[in-house]
């Protein structure tokens, strides 16, 4: 029979289509783990211990009495729940900082509790400064930049089953229409070069702080190709969220005001509106000759348009005039003329 090998074979096939699935919650010892965090394995934190404790500040753990203790599970069973452990608010808040294993000495850390900071500003590139909340002209180059101390969780000594596919983090950019902005224009549509490129939203990153590496190359003033404005004015919101091993469960019956800064926060930042400059066309520079006197009276051209006035210091060529001879200055004329003739002929 075949069926084992075909079962093999199947098992192999469905490993290799499968998704691989989130890989945060397993911790290697003395690393950084956060309040609200659920579902932890913490087997190899624990490496065997039984007991955990934690001291006050500057105490000697090896003579102080521990300030809390609590005991995971009794020696000498086995227990499930060091695979899926919850780091509850009611129980580690206010007891930030390492804990100890404290069955046998010497003691060694277990974990480092740490209260979750999550903080995202608007960045000013042009002048490297924190514009969040402000107003400012549109042509400004901005990113997102985001501090926390959950990169923690994403370093691979720390959780060594991490995979580059795993961020707790999800970012949203929200117009001034409340209308989230999934990519961004790197120019105005049919300029050459134009891009059109993907939000960051689901960042991954190892230290803090990180910015959104493609902030610079949004062009605010971008349009589409029917020429209107992509990114209208007014106020844009910068959102950050954070879910590590299902943090945000331990937070839903927080007031918001609880949540800020724990599991999300947002900062606003608006575009000026940019006034309107008109276009205008300056007049053709020309010499004034200034006249003494022009004639009032103008006469209009076949188009309508009237001729140009004339200078009254221009001489105006006059028609010259003759008086008629008297008559009888003529027939005495011609009377000469007569005699005059006839002598010629005799």
């Amino acid at each position: 029979m075949q069926i084992p090998y075909i079962l093999t074979v199947f098992v192999v096939l469905f490993l290799i289509v499968s998704p691989v699935s989130a890989s945060l919650n397993k911790i290697s010892a003395n690393s950084p783990v956060f309040i609200g965090e659920a579902d932890v394995d913490i087997s190899a934190a624990l490496n065997g211990c039984h007991t955990i404790s934690w001291y006050n500040s500057g105490a000697d753990i090896n003579s102080a009495t521990p300030a809390k203790s609590t005991q995971i599970y009794p020696i000498n069973t086995v227990t499930t729940l060091i695979y899926n452990y919850n780091f509850t608010r009611d129980f580690y808040g206010g007891y930030t900082g390492t804990w100890y294993c404290t069955d046998l000495a010497p003691y060694y850390p277990v974990f480092v509790v740490e209260e979750p900071q999550l903080d995202i500003k608007v960045w000013d590139l042009d002048h490297n400064v924190d514009v969040t909340g402000k107003s400012i002209p549109k042509a400004t180059n901005i990113t997102y930049r985001i501090d926390t101390n959950l990169y923690k969780a994403l370093v691979l000594k720390n959780r060594p089953n991490r995979n580059l596919d795993d961020t707790p983090f999800t970012v949203k950019l929200i117009n001034p229409n409340e209308l989230p902005v999934p990519g961004i224009y790197t120019g105005t549509m049919g300029k050459p070069g134009t891009q059109i490129l993907s939000f960051d939203s689901k960042p991954y990153f190892t230290d803090s702080p990180y910015y959104w590496r493609d902030g610079g190359e949004w062009d605010h003033n971008a349009r589409d190709l029917q020429g209107t404005t992509v990114y209208p004015d007014g106020t844009y919101s910068f959102v950050v969220s954070q879910n590590l091993n299902h943090m945000q469960d331990d937070y839903v019956t927080r007031s918001a005001a609880e949540r800020e800064g724990k599991t999300t926060k947002t900062a606003l930042v608006a575009f000026e509106k940019q006034p309107f400059v008109a276009t205008v066309t300056e007049p053709p520079v020309t010499t004034a000759v200034t006249l003494s006197t022009q004639v009032s009276t103008q006469q209009p051209t076949e188009s309508g348009t009237s001729l140009p006035t004339l200078p009254t210091s221009t001489p105006v060529p006059k028609k010259t005039t003759y008086s008629p001879i008297p008559e009888w200055l003529g027939i005495a004329g011609l009377v000469i003329a007569g005699i005059f003739i006839i002598r010629k002929q005799a």
